[in-house]
C-alpha cells in the first residue's frame, strides 16, 4: 500500500516547523516550477506536491510541464537566454553542468552548510556529478541506473534459465539468441532476444574497459576512443544487429516504439523510468543486473536529472525551500516519487525502502537490480563538460553508419578520434 499522503505531510510539516528561515514576506512569493514530467507523475506527484508546499510554507507554486524533453530543453534554453528563467527546474546531468559552468544557476552550497544538509546520505559519485570546483549546483533526485528487463513467459515458454547474477555479455548474446525467433516460418524475425539499446554503447565500454572515453570528465584532454577496449565495445552492439540478428535495425522495428511492451522481445536494457509501461503489459517480467564485460566489474549509469535554481531568481531563498522540499533527505518529493515506482533514488534513506526494494505492484522481483554497480559508476555524457553536445552530435552521427553496417567500429570510431582532437585543441570555445 502507498505511504498515506496524510502521513507524509504531517512529516514534511513537522521538517518545516523546525527548519523554516524565511520571514512572513515569503507568503506572498510566486515561485515559478518548470518540469518535463509524464502526466501520471504530473497528477500524482507535482500537483500534491504544490499543494502541501504551498499549505507549509505559504509560498505560491506557479507549476509548469512540458512532457517532450527536446521541447522542454527548448523552452529552457530560450526562457535562460532571454532572461525571464523559471525559479526552479529539472536538467538532465549534462545539462545542469553546462547552465552551472556558463553561471546559469545558483551555487547552493551555502545553502548546504547553513541548513546542515548532510550531504553524505547522498550517493557520493552522483552527487559530484553536481559539483564544480567544489561547489554544488543542485540537488539530485535520481539516477538513470539500467537493468536488463527480462519477459519470465517468453522465457519459460523456451525453456531458457532466467539470466542471474555475474552474466557476462557473452551469456546475454546466448540468451538472446536462443530467444530469437522465426515462428511462422516465413523467414522474417517476429521475436527478438532484446530491443534495441544502441545508445548506451558507452555503458558496454566502461563494463570492458574498466573506465570512460575521456582522461577527465570534466577537464578533458585525451580521447580513449581508438584503443581496442573501446572499438571491440562498439562492434559488439553493431554486431547484435548485423550478425547475431538477436537486436532489430530500425526497418525491423518498424512502427513499434517499444518492442519490450509489446511482447516482440524477450529482454529490454532501460531504466526504471519504463517500470510502469512494463507493469501495464500484462505479462510476467523481472529484472537483472548489466552483464560483466572484461573487466569483470559491475557497472552502472551515475547520472540523472537534480534541481536547480537560477542563478536569477529573485527568490532564492523560496526557491531553496522548494529544492529542499522536492529532494532533500526526508522529503516529501522522493518519498512520492517512490511509491510511483518510476525511479532509483539517490538518498540511501530510500535504496533500502521496502517501497523501492519490494514492491506490491511486483512481489518478489529483483529490484535490487537497479543498484547494481555501485562504486563504479560511469556517466552517459562523458565527459561532463560544455563541449558534450558537440561529441554527441559526432558520435550519433558516425556510429549511425556502424549500426546499418556502412563502416565498422574503427573506422567510424577514427573518424570521431580526429574530430574530437580538433575539439579537444579548441576546447577553451566550448567553456
Amino acid at each position: 500500500m502507498m505511504t498515506s499522503r496524510k502521513t507524509l505531510l504531517t512529516a514534511i510539516l513537522v521538517i518545516f516547523m523546525l527548519t523554516l528561515t524565511m520571514s512572513a514576506s515569503a507568503q506572498d512569493v510566486t515561485i515559478k516550477w518548470f518540469m518535463r514530467w509524464d502526466q501520471n507523475r504530473v497528477e500524482n506527484v507535482a500537483m500534491p506536491v504544490s499543494e502541501a508546499f504551498t499549505e507549509a510554507t505559504g509560498i505560491n507554486i506557479e507549476f509548469e510541464n512540458i512532457g517532450s524533453g527536446s521541447d522542454y530543453y527548448t523552452k529552457l534554453q530560450t526562457t535562460v537566454a532571454g532572461g525571464t528563467p523559471p525559479d526552479v527546474f529539472y536538467p538532465a546531468t549534462h545539462v545542469a553542468n553546462a547552465y552551472a559552468s556558463k553561471g546559469a544557476l545558483l551555487t547552493i552550497s551555502e545553502f548546504v552548510e547553513r541548513d546542515g544538509i548532510d550531504l553524505s546520505v547522498y550517493d557520493p559519485t552522483i552527487l559530484a556529478n553536481y559539483q564544480i570546483d567544489g561547489e554544488l549546483h543542485c540537488l539530485p533526485i535520481d539516477h538513470a541506473a539500467l537493468v536488463v528487463y527480462y519477459n519470465k513467459e517468453i522465457f519459460d515458454a523456451a525453456g531458457v534459465d532466467y539470466p542471474v547474477d555475474g552474466w557476462t555479455w557473452d551469456d546475454f548474446v546466448e540468451t538472446a539468441s536462443a530467444l530469437t525467433l522465426d515462428t511462422d516460418g516465413d523467414g522474417v524475425t517476429d521475436q527478438f532476444g532484446v530491443d534495441t539499446f544502441r545508445n548506451y554503447w558507452p555503458m558496454v565500454v566502461w563494463s570492458n574497459t574498466d573506465r570512460g572515453l575521456f582522461d577527465d570528465i570534466r577537464h578533458p584532454t585525451e580521447f580513449y576512443g581508438m584503443e581496442q577496449g573501446v572499438i571491440d565495445s562498439v562492434q559488439f552492439v553493431a554486431d547484435l544487429i548485423l550478425e547475431h540478428n538477436v537486436m532489430p535495425s530500425d526497418e525491423q522495428r518498424a512502427d513499434i516504439s517499444d518492442l519490450f511492451a509489446a511482447g516482440k522481445s524477450a529482454m529490454q536494457v532501460v531504466g526504471h523510468w519504463r517500470m510502469q509501461r512494463y507493469l501495464g503489459s500484462g505479462f510476467d517480467f523481472d529484472m537483472a543486473a548489466l552483464p560483466l564485460g572484461e573487466s569483470g566489474e559491475s557497472v552502472n549509469r551515475a547520472d540523472g536529472s537534480c534541481f536547480a535554481i537560477s542563478a536569477d531568481t529573485e527568490h532564492p531563498e523560496e526557491a531553496w525551500e522548494l529544492v529542499k522540499f522536492l529532494a532533500g533527505p526526508g522529503s516529501l518529493g522522493v518519498n512520492m516519487l517512490l511509491d510511483l515506482q518510476v525511479m532509483t533514488p539517490v538518498l540511501s534513506e530510500f535504496k533500502g525502502d521496502p517501497r523501492f526494494l519490494e514492491p506490491e505492484l511486483l512481489p518478489g522481483s529483483n529490484k535490487e537490480a537497479f543498484l547494481a554497480g555501485a562504486g563504479n559508476y560511469f556517466s552517459m555524457y562523458d565527459p561532463i563538460h560544455p563541449m558534450y553536445s558537440a561529441f554527441d552530435s559526432l558520435w550519433k552521427q558516425e556510429l549511425g553508419e556502424v549500426w546499418i553496417g556502412a563502416a565498422s567500429a574503427e573506422e567510424a570510431m577514427q573518424r570521431i578520434a580526429d574530430e574530437v582532437a580538433y575539439i579537444l585543441e579548441n576546447i577553451q570555445d566550448y567553456e
